[in-house]
């Protein structure tokens, strides 16, 4: 046997601190960090994603279904309420539901309905002087919540509608 010179041939001596195995557990813990991060960040910007597009698709279904009701209360009611007498605003009867579902301040057709509707409040309030059996019935305290519901949804919607058409 001669020597050749060849490198690969030596014994190689590593005289650092650590050892390959502790550079190697250390390397796998910082890469597993890394990873699980990135799946978390992943997982957030999935969920945020999912949150925006039912958001968006709940809106556009909502719009749907209100032009359904909007169309159902123009067959039954009239374009701008003709067809309404004092009955209709019964708590058992769906013209409010239906009214206070339907009715968009930005909506000029909308608009004009409410305001034909607080005018036949009034007009039905003066000839028989009682609000609370116009929209109660006979059984008022039976129906007081849904009542004050109600009237508090139909307030703000005409608040709301003189304030987009001022």
């Amino acid at each position: 046997m001669f020597f050749t010179g060849d490198p690969t041939t030596r014994k190689r001596v590593d005289l650092g601190g650590q050892s390959s195995k502790e550079r190697d557990r250390q390397k796998l813990l910082k890469q597993t960090r890394l990873e699980r991060n990135r799946c978390l960040w992943l997982c957030q910007q999935n969920s945020a994603a999912l949150k925006i597009q039912k958001y968006f698709r709940r809106g556009k279904v909502v719009e749907v279904e209100r032009a359904k009701v909007r169309e159902q209360f123009y067959k039954t009611y009239g374009k701008h309420g003709h067809h309404v007498d004092r009955h209709c605003f019964g708590p058992d009867l769906e013209f409010l539901r239906q009214l206070i579902f339907f009715v968009n301040a930005w909506n000029m057709n909308d608009f004009s309905v409410l305001a034909e509707i607080c005018r036949l409040i009034q007009h039905f309030v003066r000839e028989s002087g009682d609000v609370v059996e116009l929209f109660a019935g006979t059984n008022y305290l039976s129906n007081h919540s849904l009542v004050v519901y109600r009237l508090k949804r139909l307030s703000f919607a005409c608040i709301q509608a003189i304030y987009r058409n001022r």
